[in-house]
């Protein structure tokens, strides 16, 4: 009797082993998978027939190309990258290629792409955007895409109804978008693109200008991992930062946008860790009127996750840094936010909770 009681305690351990196993793998898949060693890149250029206008004595087009070939040249040699564009002497609003995909090493191959170009065409963003979600990017690696345009979208679409649909089908990206010698309200409408798209927009407003936003766009992510091969290009000026004396979230602001039938919330939030280790950000809302609570949960964790409406994810890499949600929500709803860090080193655990914020 007794050793069959060992034997039954012997396979209930073994079996609660195994889910606890598969338990924690579910959740460290998507970590590993997410942090890998080398960057991807694709860059989009804007072939338009307005490229091909005069701009400090050179034309756009052959501006972008000289420092395009400048920066492909500095690159290491196994990061990866690839090259779509729209224009190039096809007429009409369906003149998104894929020129390149993204491969490792493929800098080379790119810049002879890019020096085949010849500017001519409308200016379908929109159309791109869906080209490039489709053949280039996943919900596995970070892409960082690369804009450059002289305009905004010519041909009908929506841009921001693609990026909005591209985030909430879990592609992973952030779109850095340059804009040469934009006018004002050209630049409201690319820089709502680089916000939906997690990234920022780097207005150009003379040839010197691309060095200073390259250098923010690639430095900014590993300062020592590129060599802008223009002599006059200065290195950027990093500095140390002291490590922060305890693991914060904060959620900044929660913003309104409204673009005809598309309406929702941009979240911004940033964070910093006492280790330069692996992190999960996730973010709850929830009515504003609390309802259920939820069963006992561990101390930082949000204890509202029984009236739970919303729940995403994101992860980061290094000591502090800042990111973006994008949402929608139920008209007529007042909610409310917050936000948990998560160590991801090992076993997750909870590190630090937000102030919860009103959705307003």
């Amino acid at each position: 009797m007794r050793n069959r009681k060992e034997n039954l305690n012997k396979l209930f351990l073994d079996r609660f082993l195994f889910f606890v196993g598969c338990f924690l793998l579910l959740i460290l898949t998507p970590l590993l998978a997410q942090v890998q060693p080398n960057k991807r890149y694709v860059f989009i250029l804007d072939a338009s027939g307005s490229m091909s206008e005069k701009w400090d004595g050179k034309t756009r087009m052959a501006v972008a190309k000289e420092k395009l070939l400048q920066l492909l040249g500095g690159l290491p040699k196994d990061v990866s990258v690839g090259l779509v564009a729209y224009g190039n002497r096809i007429a009409g609003c369906s003149s998104a290629r894929l020129y390149h995909p993204i491969q490792k090493g493929a800098a080379s191959v790119v810049s002879q792409k890019i020096s085949s170009i010849v500017p001519a065409g409308s200016t379908p963003i929109a159309q791109t955007l869906s080209v490039v979600g489709e053949y280039l990017l996943n919900d596995l690696q970070e892409t960082e895409i690369i804009f450059i345009s002289d305009g905004v979208e010519s041909c009908e679409g929506d841009p921001k109804s693609v990026l909005y649909q591209l985030k909430q089908s879990g592609k992973k990206f952030r779109l850095q978008v340059l804009g040469i010698d934009i006018d004002p309200k050209g630049e409201e409408d690319l820089k709502r693109l680089s916000i939906l798209g997690d990234g920022n927009y780097y207005p150009l407003k003379r040839p010197e200008d691309y060095d200073s936003s390259f250098q923010r766009i690639f430095f900014a992510h590993d300062p020592e991992s590129m060599i802008l091969s223009n002599s006059n290009a200065k290195p950027l000026q990093t500095e140390v930062p002291n490590l922060p004396k305890e693991n914060q979230i904060k959620i900044l602001n929660i913003l309104p946008y409204e673009d005809g039938s598309e309406s929702g919330y941009i979240l911004n939030y940033e964070y910093t860790g006492v280790t330069n280790t692996s992190y999960m950000v996730q973010l709850y809302l929830y009515p504003a009127e609390e309802k259920l609570r939820s069963f006992p949960v561990p101390p930082l964790r949000e204890r509202r996750m029984g009236d739970l409406a919303k729940h995403q994810i994101e992860f980061q890499l290094g000591p502090e840094g800042k990111g973006r949600w994008t949402f929608r929500l139920p008209t007529g709803k007042r909610m409310r936010a917050s936000a948990e860090l998560w160590d991801m080193t090992g076993i997750p655990k909870i590190l630090a909770l937000s102030e919860e914020k009103p959705v307003q």
